[in-house]
């Protein structure tokens, strides 16, 4: 019956919705622009620009239990319902732009700005995106400095495991392709790629609980 009752949720909360889109622009950090776009599907893309750089897009899809995750976040805000409401009222520092834009399948669109909200399940949907967008960036300078700096992959691999215990990463699964091209990759150091293998083996095993 449980099971019966969690599909049907997983079905309901699919048709809610077509498109999903999170922006967070800074003057602070490294970067000025970070946006994820996703469907239903947990299909999406992330975008993020460096001051004076191109923006880099990457195609992505979420984890099967990722995008369950995001889909009840967003059920606890109600699609988005009360969105005109979402900046707290206290004065706070500029934390940057938020842009929530929510396109239902009846047609509506939804939108939300804020620079600082109180309210918990914004702050949930707020956190889930800026992981997704967050493993995005860890790949991407991984990538590069596979190429290009390889003795610098210890400190990356620091990076990844201080995120993952902070919980700045949404959807830990991910990871796993990552980890595997530092693993299989004869050029780097064995202590590097010793701790992205044990690395990719507890992530598994919280996966298989």
């Amino acid at each position: 019956m449980k099971f019966v009752l969690a599909i049907a949720l997983l079905f309901v909360r699919s048709d809610n919705f077509t498109h999903f889109t999170y922006c967070h622009e800074t003057s602070r950090g490294l970067y000025e622009l970070q946006c994820t776009e996703l469907d239903p599907t947990g299909k999406g893309l992330v975008r993020f620009k460096r001051k004076g750089g191109d923006a880099i897009k990457v195609d992505m899809t979420l984890s099967p239990a990722a995008r369950d995750r995001f889909a009840a976040i967003l059920e606890a805000t109600n699609n988005l319902d009360q969105a005109d409401s979402y900046e707290s009222p206290h004065k706070v520092a500029d934390l940057g732009k938020k842009h929530i834009t929510l396109e239902l399948t009846s047609g509506i669109k939804r939108e939300a700005e804020f620079n600082y909200s109180v309210r918990k399940e914004v702050n949930d949907l707020m956190n889930f995106c800026e992981g997704v967008i967050n493993e995005e960036m860890i790949g991407f300078d991984i990538d590069n400095a596979i190429q290009y700096d390889r003795l610098s992959i210890p400190k990356r691999i620091d990076t990844i495991e201080n995120e993952l215990k902070n919980n700045r990463i949404a959807d830990p699964e991910r990871l796993i392709p990552i980890l595997d091209k530092i693993q299989s990759d004869q050029r780097l150091i064995n202590y590097a790629r010793a701790r992205a293998l044990k690395m990719k083996e507890q992530i598994l095993s919280k996966k298989a609980k």
